[in-house]
C-alpha cells in the first residue's frame, strides 16, 4: 500500500529521530529524506517529489519562513507543517503568511498531534499516495542481507532507484559500543541509536560521495562509500581514515557512546567491495573479546578463532551445589565461567546461552526481583562485549546475596550478620575471631559467647564448615589438585584438611570425590 512521503527538514538530530519515532510503523505517513539544513533540502527537492513537507523554524542559515518562501517557488502547493520550539508570535505569522498549512509547537509535540495535522493537511490538499519512488536516492538503508547483493545494487541503480556509481568503492563497518541505559527495552534503544547514526553519517557525507547503508541484524552498520570520477588509492583511502575519525569523535559528542569502526581498502569492482563488506561484519564480532571503542583497518584486523567445546558438566553441579548450600565463593566461581569461555573464545550465541543460564540458576530459589531478573536477561541478549555480560552476572548475584534469606534462613543480629558476611568472603584467608571482633568493634569475650549462643557452633567449627563445603565445591570439579583444593577453601595443612573432612562428611576428600 502506497504511503504519503514526508520530508523533514531540522538541524537538531534529537528532533528529527523524534518525529521519526512518532512515524515508526505508521500505515499511512513514511519519512523519505530529512535534513539538517535548507539549502540541501532544496536542492533535494528539485529532483525527488514528496507529499509533505516538516520545517524548523528557527535554524542557523536560511530560517524555516525564508525555506517556505523558497520551497514554493519550485513547488506552488507542496503542504508544509512549520514546526518550532518557540511560541513566537513573528515566525507563526511568518509561516501561515507564506503558505505554512499548520504550526506545531515541539514540546506539545505528540504521535495523536502530529498525526492530526498530517491528516488535515491531507484533507486540505487532497493528497492521494501514489506508488513512486525517490528518484536518485542518496544513503539508501538495506535491511536484509539478501538484498545487499552486487547485482541488486547494480540494478538499482541502473534503473535511478539510488544514486551509486558502482566503481571505485570503499566499505566501513561501524558498530556502536551499545551499553544500555535503566528503563530503556535493549533492543529499541539500539535500533534507535542505528538510525541516528544513520542521521550523523547523512550529514558528515552530504551530497559529496554517493553511498549505501546495510543495517545488519545486530544494528551494525555497514557502509559502502562510491568515489564518483576519483582514481587516486591514496585520496580514498585519506577520505575514509577522515570519515572514520570524525564519525567517532561525533558518536562521542551527540550520542556519549563510544564505537568500533574497520575501515576498509578502496575496491574497483562491486563484487569485490560487497564481499569485503560483508567479511568486515564478521570482524565487528571479534569486539566479544577485543572490547570496543577503535578505529582499525581491515587489512590489519585478524578473525579470532572461536571454540565449539560445551561447558563441563562439572562446573554446572559445582554451581548449583554453592548456590543451594549458600557456599561462599560462588562469585568466584561464576567468574570461572567467563575465564573459561575467553580461554576457548566461545561465540556470542554461546556467550549467550550460557549467560541466561547462569541467571536463571542464580534467580531460582533465591530472593530475585523479578523485574530485575528480566531486566538482565534482555541486557543479554543484546550484549556484543564479554565484560558486560560478565559485571550483569556478578551483580545479579550480588543483589541476591544482599536480598536474600541465609541458607539456614535465621535472623541473626547486626554484629553477628556482620561477622557471617566477613568469614563468607574471607574464609580463604587467615582468619580468626580476634579480627573479626576487631572488625566489628567488638569484645572477644563478647562476640565469642553472642556467636555460640546466636549459630548454635563456635566459630572455629562455623569457619570450618564454610571451607569443608568451599572444598566440596572444587572435589566435584574433578580438574583440581588437592594441593589447590586445600589452598583455595583455606586450610593450612592436609593432614588438618583430612580430618575436618571426615568428620564433618564421614567420607574421605577421596571418597568424596569418587562418589560425586
Amino acid at each position: 500500500m502506497a504511503k504519503i512521503k514526508l520530508m523533514i527538514v531540522d538541524d537538531e538530530l534529537i528532533s528529527r529521530n523524534t518525529i521519526k519515532k512518532l512515524l515508526e510503523k505508521n500505515e499511512s505517513y513514511e519519512v523519505v529524506a530529512d535534513f539538517s539544513d535548507g539549502k540541501a533540502a532544496l536542492d533535494w527537492l528539485r529532483g525527488n517529489d514528496i507529499d509533505i513537507l516538516l520545517c524548523d523554524m528557527q535554524m542557523p542559515g536560511m530560517n524555516g519562513v525564508e525555506l517556505i518562501r523558497m520551497i514554493h517557488v519550485i513547488n506552488e502547493f507542496l503542504p508544509v507543517i512549520a514546526i518550532s520550539a518557540f511560541d513566537n508570535f513573528d515566525y507563526v505569522r511568518g509561516s501561515l503568511v507564506n503558505g505554512a498549512a499548520n504550526y506545531l509547537l515541539k514540546h506539545e509535540l505528540t504521535r495523536k498531534h502530529l498525526i492530526s495535522a498530517l491528516d488535515q493537511a491531507r484533507d486540505k490538499y487532497k493528497i492521494v499516495p501514489e506508488e513512486r519512488t525517490i528518484r536518485h536516492r542518496v544513503g539508501y538503508c538495506f535491511y536484509d542481507r539478501k538484498e545487499f547483493t552486487a547485482d541488486n545494487i547494480r540494478n538499482m541503480a541502473d534503473s535511478g532507484v539510488l544514486d551509486f556509481c558502482c566503481s571505485n568503492m570503499a566499505a566501513i563497518a561501524i558498530s556502536p559500543d551499545y551499553s544500555f541505559p535503566p528503563g530503556v527495552k535493549p533492543a529499541d534503544y539500539k535500533h534507535d541509536i542505528c538510525k541516528a547514526v544513520i542521521d550523523i553519517l547523512g550529514q558528515i557525507l552530504g551530497k559529496e560521495y554517493g553511498y549505501l547503508i546495510w543495517q545488519t541484524r545486530q544494528e551494525h552498520l555497514i557502509l559502502l562509500v562510491s568515489f564518483n570520477g576519483v582514481t587516486s588509492t591514496l585520496y580514498m583511502l585519506n577520505v575514509i581514515k577522515n570519515l572514520a575519525g570524525r564519525l567517532q569523535r561525533q558518536i562521542i559528542r551527540m550520542l556519549d557512546l563510544t564505537v568500533t569502526i574497520i575501515c576498509g581498502n578502496p575496491q574497483t569492482d562491486l563484487q569485490a567491495a560487497v564481499k569485503d563488506a560483508c567479511q568486515m561484519d564478521g570482524l565487528l564480532e571479534d569486539k566479544l573479546y577485543i572490547g570496543g571503542n577503535r578505529v582499525t583497518a581491515a587489512a590489519m584486523a585478524r578473525r579470532l578463532h572461536y571454540g565449539t567445546e560445551d561447558v563441563p558438566p562439572s562446573y554446572w553441579k559445582q554451581l548449583v551445589f554453592e548456590l543451594e548450600s549458600g557456599t561462599g565463593g560462588t562469585a568466584e566461581t561464576l567468574n570461572g565461567f567467563f575465564g573459561w569461555m575467553e580461554e576457548i573464545r566461545a561465540p556470542l550465541e554461546r556467550v549467550r546461552d550460557i549467560s541466561q543460564r547462569l541467571a536463571g540458576l542464580i534467580a531460582q530459589g533465591r530472593v530475585v526481583d523479578e523485574k530485575d531478573r528480566d531486566a538482565v536477561l534482555e541486557r543479554i541478549r543484546e550484549y556484543e562485549i564479554l565484560e558486560q555480560f560478565r559485571e550483569d552476572i556478578l551483580e545479579l548475584y550480588a543483589r541476591s546475596r544482599e536480598a536474600g534469606p541465609q541458607p539456614d534462613k535465621q535472623a541473626y543480629s547486626p554484629v553477628i550478620q556482620q561477622v557471617l558476611n566477613y568469614v563468607q568472603k574471607n574464609f580463604a584467608s587467615d582468619i580468626s575471631l580476634e579480627k573479626c571482633a576487631e572488625v566489628t568493634g567488638s569484645s572477644y569475650t563478647y562476640l565469642s559467647r553472642q556467636f555460640k549462643q546466636e549459630t548454635g557452633q563456635r566459630f572455629v567449627e562455623y569457619l570450618n564448615q564454610q571451607r569443608v563445603n568451599k572444598a566440596k565445591s572444587l572435589l566435584i570439579r574433578h580438574d583440581m589438585t588437592m594441593k589447590e583444593i586445600i589452598e583455595q577453601s583455606g586450610f593450612r595443612s592436609y593432614t588438618y584438611f583430612f580430618k575436618i573432612f571426615k568428620e564433618s562428611e564421614g567420607l574421605t576428600p577421596s571418597e568424596f570425590m569418587a562418589k560425586n
